[in-house]
């Protein structure tokens, strides 16, 4: 036991669930003893005790029955040193120089062991903690662990959680490069613009409002922007005199991109030009916008400002249920629930009305690679929210 203190004391979560997920003897039951380690401490307290008395209670009777005496007194510190080293100070030894192979080989046994003993370590801690007067609330700490080792653990967690996050960034950085402009702009819907004849205190409302500092400005309609209004320059113009009537004459020249551009050229190009561009489909027609902040959100996640409304993409409704944003893409559904859906849409939305072959009602569901989705929320011809569960399973489907 004192080998699987000293491996779960200097093991991250992190580290113990990448070895249970790669399939290895002994990674589940590691994996479950770092979870609690306060068990497998006091699992091993009770070991070690027992361990004791039993080494001091063989020699006290090997010596006893052939010399006697003071020989006999002596065999019990001599029976408790070797129980020691043996059963503590070797194998705590091996454990902090190779906690990962120590603490799979032993794991198994451990948890059986802390298993069996946790009810009458949790009884012995409660009347300790009676006799002593102590607050449920005191932290008390385990002597069998050093500060070494705590520290040790602390700096693995942090280490692992460093890990973690430079893997996830190398991985968006992977997939950054694969990606076009199409899946990661606004689209035309959700786009917010003013027509270029609009006010000046029209667009300042729109901009408070919505807390955007650059809108597309279109004239007729969005398929023809004309132009991109900053909110510093119609700032600066309503402090003239010589301020126009209308939007139109401050709007700055629009940057167009078509929606199949690689985004990894379009942020270099953006840098030096501008921070918005306005996406143009096939046809010339406007299909949405992309700005910066949306290239970089590929790489390191949303980015909150304090206009910002965070909204859940996913929801867990429990029971593998989810509620996802129709706008979420298909390939992070198909991450989430190992499937391999290839549509022609991109986002979860366009694969429904894709399957379905028409605009969707609320409670309208279709069923694809074992998955049912049913329309949670749908705002005019639009669907919003999306209910994402496992299929039943047909009757004589096991047969």
């Amino acid at each position: 036991m004192s080998a699987a203190e000293a491996s779960v004391a200097l093991l991250s979560r992190g580290r113990a669930h990448r070895l249970s997920e790669s399939g290895r003897k002994g990674g589940a039951d590691l994996e479950a003893l770092v979870e609690r380690r306060g068990r497998v401490i006091a699992a091993g307290t009770l070991v070690r005790g027992a361990s004791y008395a039993l080494g001091g209670c063989l020699a006290w009777a090997a010596v006893d029955a052939r010399v006697g005496g003071a020989w006999s007194v002596a065999a019990v510190f001599v029976g408790i040193a070797a129980m020691y080293s043996l059963g503590e100070a070797l194998p705590r030894s091996l454990a902090v120089h190779n906690p990962e192979r120590v603490g799979l080989a032993v794991a198994q046994l451990a948890r059986a062991i802390t298993a069996v003993l946790h009810p009458v370590a949790r009884v012995l801690a409660a009347a300790w903690v009676r006799a002593a007067g102590l607050v449920a609330e005191q932290r008390v700490e385990d002597p069998w662990v050093t500060e070494e080792e705590y520290r040790a653990s602390a700096a693995e967690d942090e280490e692992s959680a460093k890990e973690e996050a430079e893997e996830a960034i190398i991985d968006a950085v992977a997939d950054f490069t694969q990606k076009i402009v199409r899946e990661v702009m606004v689209p035309r819907t959700d786009m917010v613009c003013v027509a270029d004849d609009a006010s000046m205190s029209e667009a300042l409302e729109i901009i408070e409002r919505t807390g955007y500092s650059r809108l597309p400005v279109y004239h007729g309609s969005v398929d023809d922007v004309r132009g991109v209004l900053c909110a510093k320059d119609l700032l600066v113009c309503l402090g003239k005199s010589s301020c126009p009537a209308s939007v139109g004459p401050i709007a700055r020249p629009p940057y167009f991109v078509p929606e199949t551009k690689p985004i990894e050229e379009l942020l270099v190009e953006m840098r030096s030009r501008t921070h918005i561009a306005i996406v143009a489909d096939e046809y010339g027609g406007t299909a949405g916008l992309v700005t910066i902040e949306d290239l970089l959100e590929e790489i390191v996640g949303e980015i909150f400002d304090e206009y910002d409304v965070a909204e859940q993409v996913v929801v867990d409704l429990g029971d593998g249920r989810m509620s996802v944003d129709a706008r979420m893409p298909v390939d992070d559904l198909n991450e989430m629930f190992g499937t391999d859906i290839e549509p022609q849409a991109d986002s979860v939305g366009g694969l429904f009305v894709e399957l379905a072959g028409h605009i969707p009602n609320v409670g309208e569901s279709v069923e694809i690679e074992g998955l049912r989705l049913t329309v949670d929320a749908v705002d005019r011809n639009r669907v919003r929210r999306i209910l994402v569960e496992p299929a039943p399973r047909e009757e004589g489907s096991d047969e």
